[in-house]
């Protein structure tokens, strides 16, 4: 039984093997198989059917310590068991492998203590650079973790010290929700109730989007906030809260997907029927949102492209540095059948119900 030839001492086929395979030299099998022009296509095609056959795979290694790169990202994210989370994932690993680069995926719980633990390790492991979606903003462990740094950054839907030099690829969560508070207006919604997350840029841009609404429209805001960890629990204790208020409001807007659940928990056990007792609206899509009964009203985003964007922005970085500029990636809002005219509203009011509006989700960025 013949045996493919192989390097010495190693066991596994060489590049010297791949060459006399091909009849080309060893420097032109280097050439190809690390991807260099100048090769022409009837040799590239002799080159890698060789290596086809003996099974030849390159030492990933010894060619990043050449290079003086490892081919990899790190990625740190709050959650990785959040749809949303994985779905940014998802996105960037589509654009880096594409690429040539794997992606080092580590999760910090949310926990602001154990980000710089992450970064730290992902930083010892020499990858290329970092993308984060980290927990808070202002953590100074995290913050001494990036500026020790020498890789370039991204980081996800946050605003970090300028100092960092990192770039930002956001979402306009102002414009989703303004567009979302407009509607409810028209249907005669006066007081609101908004539930957001911690005090990171989603939720001030959330907070922002609501009373702009209320200005574009000529009122004063009269608006309830409920921040905390976007949650279960906390969706069904702000709903709660707004609900059992002296002046409870009529809408409700909730800045996170992960709280929906706990708010319909709490609509449920109050026996209220959304769109007619209580109009409610959430920050992106899920089948709980679709499949409900009446559909909850939606400000969407597209989550990977938020990924695909904080990659590419990456690899052209470590190609070629440059200053850093935010790229803002679009929201936008679906009225569903949660939403309806205020109960007891008044029989005229200044500004008319428009017909619920839809928006592809193929939009230009802004």
């Amino acid at each position: 039984m013949s045996r493919k030839p192989t390097e010495q001492g190693t066991g596994r086929p060489g590049i010297r093997q791949v060459a006399e395979l091909a009849g080309v030299g060893i420097a032109s099998v280097s050439r190809v198989l690390s991807g260099q022009p100048g090769s022409s296509t009837q040799l590239t095609e002799r080159v890698l059917e060789a290596a086809r056959q003996l099974g030849y795979a390159p030492n990933v290694l010894a060619q990043s310590l050449r290079r003086r790169t490892t081919q990899s990202i790190g990625f740190v994210c709050a959650d990785i068991t959040n749809p949303l989370l994985s779905s940014i994932v998802a996105g960037a690993e589509s654009a880096l492998s594409s690429a040539g680069y794997s992606v080092l995926v580590t999760n910090s719980g949310g926990v602001a203590a154990y980000e710089a633990e992450r970064i730290k390790a992902l930083l010892q492991r020499q990858v290329d650079g970092l993308i984060l979606l980290p927990a808070l903003e202002n953590d100074p462990a995290t913050l001494a973790a990036l500026r020790s740094a020498t890789v370039p950054i991204v980081v996800i839907d946050r605003t970090m010290p300028a100092d960092l030099g990192a770039h930002g690829v956001l979402s306009d969560h102002e414009a989703g929700l303004g567009e979302a508070t407009r509607h409810l207006l028209r249907l005669g919604h006066r007081r609101l109730g908004l539930a957001v997350g911690r005090h990171v840029r989603p939720s001030r841009e959330r907070v922002r989007g609501v009373e702009a609404g209320y200005r574009a429209l000529g009122l004063e805001p009269d608006l309830m906030v409920d921040s905390g960890m976007l949650s279960v629990e906390h969706g069904e204790n702000a709903m709660e809260r707004f609900l059992s208020d002296p002046r409870p409001p009529t809408a409700v807007l909730l800045g996170g997907i992960q709280l929906l659940e706990g708010a319909l928990r709490a609509v449920r056990r109050r026996g209220l029927r959304l769109g007619d007792q209580l109009s409610l609206v959430c920050c992106d899509d899920s089948p709980l949102s679709r499949f409900h009964d009446p559909p909850v009203s939606t400000v969407h985003r597209d989550t990977a492209l938020l990924g695909r964007r904080a990659a590419e922005t990456l690899l052209a970085q470590i190609e070629r540095p440059a200053p850093s500029e935010p790229l803002v990636l679009p929201t936008w809002f679906e009225a569903r059948g949660s939403c309806g005219p205020a109960p007891a509203a008044a029989a005229s009011t200044s500004v008319a119900a428009p017909p619920a509006r839809r928006r592809s989700r193929k939009r230009a960025e802004t």
